[in-house]
């Protein structure tokens, strides 16, 4: 990790469409298919408006039929797709972020979790890119999905707004840099990070990627005098968490099980209505605070997990305490015996790194 945030050289100035600079989205799925279909295809949709990106696919071993099918028919669309040949559970997600960065060719670089739909068409990532360029020395990172709106209201400390066209804000109940995906870095803010942990232990046994970088980054910054870098929140988000299960969780992979409920978008590949971003921006504009994932998304022919009070639910499963019923055994592995809780609950926190923070 470098010793300073200032050694970034980078024109600021809002670009034209010809020029505008390349944006790398690299999304990383295991067993997942059903998200991963409404990530990439959401994305490509709402985002058809920009030209220069690219778009980096890692597999980490799915063996959920069609997976192999679908990865064939995006790589001969040009998506670059790189599975790798078997789980590594640990450190998987880890390799999968420092694949993305170091085989990216973008200047901005989203990396996502497979579980991500974008509901807003046009014009905001034009937004998110001249507003990182102009703003260069001073973002670490900027969010892409929508949060809850009790942790907007109750938990995060944000600056006033900045650009009024589309504004964002500086929070700065989080740190500068995000130490996981579900952003946006600058290709300075990754070098500037280094490369994520491969030799994960496991969360509840030991060191993680995520816990890794947020610990050697604090370190840091301390070292520096005031550093004026920040993480940034779009007024209104460009994409929404995919929750399939009630309880306000999603169907999330741990090792050789997947938990909660899971299944397919119930019209084409959108859990999640998308909206013109003409449209989103006179509905929310006017807004002094971020828009919440509960106004963000709409969705299409399923009952979203909001409990009375009209917030959206957060109750992730726990496959330490978890029964059979909650998940499903996506392959049959000898490492962990069915009945070995010890070991499953070593593995509790791996997942934590395909959660969402909200």
């Amino acid at each position: 990790m470098g010793e300073r945030i200032y050694d970034i050289n980078f024109k600021k100035e809002r670009y034209e469409m010809k020029d505008l600079p390349k944006v790398t989205f690299g999304i990383i799925n295991c067993n997942r298919l059903h998200y991963l279909k409404s990530c990439v295809e959401s994305l490509i949709l709402c985002t058809d408006d920009y030209p220069n990106k690219e778009i980096i696919i890692v597999d980490n071993s799915s063996v959920e039929e069609g997976t192999n099918e679908y990865l064939s028919e995006k790589s001969s669309q040009g998506i670059i797709v790189h599975k790798t040949e078997k789980r590594d559970p640990n450190n998987e997600f880890a390799k999968a972020l420092n694949f993305i960065t170091e085989e990216s060719t973008g200047d901005f670089i989203a990396p996502i979790q497979g579980d991500m739909q974008f509901v807003v068409r046009g014009g905001w990532l034009e937004e998110y890119v001249n507003f990182y360029s102009e703003n260069i020395n001073n973002i670490g990172c900027i969010m892409l999905d929508a949060q809850r709106t009790t942790r907007i209201k109750n938990q995060s400390k944000f600056s006033k707004k900045i650009n009024n066209s589309f504004p964002f804000f500086y929070d700065f109940s989080r740190i500068p840099f995000c130490c996981s995906a579900d952003v946006m870095y600058s290709r300075q803010s990754l070098e500037w990070m280094g490369r994520f942990l491969e030799n994960n232990e496991g969360h509840e046994k030991g060191i993680n990627s995520e816990d890794d970088m947020r610990k050697r980054i604090i370190a840091t910054l301390d070292t520096i005098e005031n550093p004026q870098v920040f993480c940034a929140m779009p007024q209104i988000s460009p994409a929404v968490a995919i929750f399939t299960d009630s309880r306000g969780t999603n169907a999330r992979v741990r090792y050789n099980k997947r938990y909660g409920d899971y299944w397919e978008a119930k019209e084409g590949y959108c859990y999640y209505k998308i909206r013109d971003y003409n449209k989103v921006m006179e509905l929310f504009l006017s807004r002094n605070l971020p828009v919440g994932i509960e106004e963000a998304a709409i969705s299409i022919g399923w009952d979203l997990p909001i409990d009375g009070l009209g917030n959206w639910k957060k109750s992730p499963i726990d496959p330490a305490t978890a029964t059979q019923d909650d998940y499903t055994v996506l392959y049959e592995d000898n490492l962990i015996p069915e009945d070995s809780t010890s070991t499953e609950k070593n593995l509790t926190g791996y997942i934590d790194e395909w959660m969402n923070n909200e």
